[in-house]
């Protein structure tokens, strides 16, 4: 059974009714924008394979519902406020969570960043993160993005609360990404450094 339950069962049936609208609130709010790579894949793809890892792994709808929305305040200028308005204060707390401080980033570099926020997220947002990064490394056609992919998740030996689903969902990252080495897959863009 997995450890990411709702926290209130009762609340698990209406809050099962939001998933839909969070997707149709994810699509509306990312319509207009790609996925990096190549071809015109829109962007709302990834939110929604990312919300159906998270639904493989977690009978959390709240979870579900964050991992719709996750990029919507970093990429699609929707507030904290409207989140929690629509979907609650937890859902909202997990969207924040996950969304990235971009002068602390730039300032950081990536790897570093990423790394420290990984040891910081709460158990139950580190699920919706690294279905995020399964599903970023399944899609990547850059070398150098997937070995950071692998570099970021590498701390995550530092954490002591994992459970058998995050092991899952780290050991996925890796074998995708070895799969994808193997494959040939992936190129060293031009413009990575």
């Amino acid at each position: 059974m997995s450890p990411f339950l709702p926290q209130n069962p009762s609340d698990a049936a209406s809050l099962k009714t939001l998933i839909p609208q969070a997707a149709a609130f994810a699509e509306k709010a990312h319509a207009g924008q790609s996925r990096k790579g190549p071809g015109e894949v829109p962007y709302f793809t990834h939110p929604q394979a990312v919300a159906q890892l998270v639904a493989k792994h977690s009978s959390d709808p709240e979870l579900v519902i964050a991992a719709y929305l996750h990029d919507t305040i970093e990429d699609c200028h929707v507030s904290y406020k409207e989140i929690a308005d629509r979907f609650g204060t937890r859902v909202a707390n997990r969207v924040k969570d996950l969304t990235n401080k971009e002068e602390q980033l730039k300032k950081e570099g990536k790897v570093p960043y990423m790394r420290k926020k990984l040891l910081d997220l709460p158990s139950d947002t580190l699920l919706v993160k690294l279905c995020d990064t399964l599903h970023n490394t399944s899609q990547s056609t850059s070398l150098h993005q997937v070995n950071n992919y692998l570099k970021i998740i590498r701390v995550l030996g530092n954490r002591k609360d994992l459970s058998d689903v995050h092991r899952e969902l780290i050991s996925n990252i890796r074998y995708t990404a070895a799969a994808r080495h193997s494959a040939g897959a992936l190129t060293i863009l031009e413009n990575e450094h």
